[in-house]
């Protein structure tokens, strides 16, 4: 009887000591720019009190800890004690559907092989005989300079080598269309093996979480991890009503995930949060030194070999003047020194570093506001795990635009019907992020989304305003050289933006052009009397002016300016306007 008691009290022990197997299906799914972490939630009655051991098994592989958040809800006085994970020693379940498409794949490529193999023999041969066929003709020519040889056995030898080369030729074309054809099926055989990675697990991960209860009860265990092989990016809709009084605008989040697993019937939630990002607070190490050396004498150069030369730079056309110094809105808008001894002896900019590629699953996703945002869709979603991108809608709002026609006549010869708007209230702005645009139901195409300079309105293009013609016209242009001691080269430039309205109603256009800046005191420019006037400068070095076009009439804009720069040295920045 002593030893039956002894027993028992093992048997127990040893059973509060073995892990309870909790289910826990994925319940929950917040998305990152460039990540996922998943939620699953599993209940459990704990069968007394003490430290107990549950465990979540068929997770993801590759699992640790700091991929890991645990909570759990049990009796009052529960307290969560440590966690574990490891991968789950089992052995590897294959379905027969993998199998098979392993298989397929496995058959695929041994054939590619052979046909690569034949391929390359095909090529060396090619190669053989037009190396024989070039040593016959040479030795042919020197033959017929002394001796005149029979042509049949001659003729038959060449006949015979480029038949047989066009039979390799004809074959290297079949076996490339032939590759071309396993390569695709390969594509479709790799993105099926990737849609049901679910189905094959070299070695799935186990959760175990210690708990310790005062006594019997339910339990909820809710346990998240991260999954890199997940992300969401921003697409945006604009609906530009019929009557053009209400945009409606909308923020789509497009999920993509390989992670593995089928996400079936999950709330949803999208953040612009990026939870890997360090963010360490800068500061400064000390005080900054200023220091001076004296200046190292340059050598003096030969003017004779490759000197600057007086006139016209010779990369800017004499009958054209391009773009001025650093006015053009987009342009280097740079001016170079216009000493001799400077041009000649400065040492060329150092190249620019390279620009590693970014891959797009983890390209940057940064809101306007710069502050964290979360949303929670409505409903449950159901995203596969097939690499294609899913779209949910996030956010959407109604705003009353202003329209307006704006014409740009030396980038482009038509008008533009712009819709403006401020800053819409409580909706996150994702520069560079898509917009799709629709005037009803109609899509007109797409364009990033930009940011305003500060103060202007956001702005979205809805396409061409038809029966508004745009040009651009050159009046007069002229190079000359002004100066009695102090010699510089002076050009004057006259232009005509020229809109004409073919429709049926007067016309209100902003009329847009950049501006003309220099950026040194050696260059001068200067409008002339003839220039229209009425222009404001909303946005730094870009001109507006509101024209109001009756109908079947054309309003005309004209530009002058006279620019003066140093006889010598090169003038950086007129090549714009050629």
């Amino acid at each position: 009887m002593r030893h039956t008691l002894v027993i028992s009290s093992l048997t127990v022990c040893l059973a509060a000591q073995s892990p309870i197997p909790v289910k826990a299906p994925i319940q929950r799914v917040r998305l990152h720019p460039d990540e996922a972490w998943v939620t699953r939630i599993g209940k459990t009655t704990l069968p007394e009190a003490g430290t107990h051991h549950l465990q979540l098994s068929d997770l993801p592989t590759g699992l640790r800890l700091d991929d890991l958040q645990v909570s759990a809800k049990g009796p009052s006085g529960t307290r969560l004690g440590d966690v574990a994970v490891r991968a789950d020693p089992r052995e590897v379940t294959e379905t027969p559907e993998w199998k098979r498409l392993m298989a397929d794949r496995e058959a695929l490529r041994s054939k590619r092989d052979t046909m690569e193999s034949q391929l390359e023999s095909i090529r060396q041969e090619q190669a053989f005989l037009k190396g024989l066929m070039a040593t016959h003709d040479k030795e042919l020519s020197g033959r017929m300079t002394y001796t005149l040889p029979s042509a049949a056995p001659l003729v038959e030898l060449a006949r015979q080598m480029q038949t047989r080369l066009s039979a390799l030729m004809f074959q290297d074309r079949q076996l490339k269309r032939d590759l071309e054809k396993l390569t695709a099926e390969e594509t479709r055989l790799n993105g099926e093996l990737q849609q049901r990675q679910g189905q094959q697990r070299t070695a799935p991960s186990r959760v175990t979480v210690e708990l310790t209860s005062p006594g019997p009860g339910p339990v909820v265990l809710e346990v998240s991890y991260r999954q890199r092989r997940a992300r969401w990016t921003p697409v945006y809709e604009a609906r530009l009503s019929e009557d053009r009084k209400t945009l409606g605008l909308a923020l789509y989040a497009a999920v993509v995930q390989t992670t593995g697993e089928t996400w079936e019937g999950v709330h949803l939630e999208i953040s612009n949060a990026k939870p890997g990002r360090n963010l360490t607070t800068p500061s400064f190490e000390g005080s900054q030194e200023i220091s001076w050396a004296p200046p190292v004498p340059l050598p003096k150069q030969d003017h004779s070999l490759g000197g600057v030369p007086g006139g016209v730079p010779s990369g800017i056309p004499g009958g054209v003047i391009g773009g001025v110094v650093g006015g053009v809105v987009g342009g280097s808008g740079k001016v170079v020194d216009f000493s001799t001894e400077a041009v000649m002896s400065a040492p060329p900019p150092p190249p620019p570093p390279p620009v590693a590629a970014l891959e797009a699953s983890a390209r940057t996703l940064e809101e306007a506001s710069g502050l964290a945002t979360t949303f929670v869709l409505d409903g449950s979603k159901d995203i596969p795990s097939d690499g294609e991108p899913h779209r949910f809608k996030v956010l959407t709002q109604d705003l009353q635009p202003q329209m307006k026609i704006v014409a740009f006549p030396r980038l482009d010869a038509a008008g533009y019907q712009v819709a403006q708007f401020p800053a819409p209230e409580r909706f996150p702005i994702f520069p560079e992020a898509p917009v799709v645009q629709f005037a009803g139901t109609q899509r007109l195409g797409q364009a990033p989304m930009k940011l305003p300079a500060t103060g202007q309105p956001f702005q979205l293009g809805f396409g061409p305003m038809k029966g508004l013609r745009v040009s651009l016209r050159r009046l007069d242009h002229k190079l000359e050289t002004i100066g009695a001691f102090t010699k510089q080269r002076q050009w004057t430039l006259r232009e005509a933006l020229e809109l004409s309205n073919d429709t049926n109603e007067s016309l209100e256009v902003e009329v847009q052009d950049r501006m003309l800046k220099s950026t040194v005191d050696s260059v001068k420019i200067s409008s002339l009397p003839e220039s229209t006037s009425g222009a404001v400068e909303r946005q730094p070095g870009v001109l507006t002016w509101t024209l109001r076009i009756p109908k079947g009439q054309t309003a005309t804009i004209t530009e002058a300016v006279q620019i003066r720069a140093p006889q010598d040295g090169e003038v950086e920045g007129l090549e714009d306007l050629n």
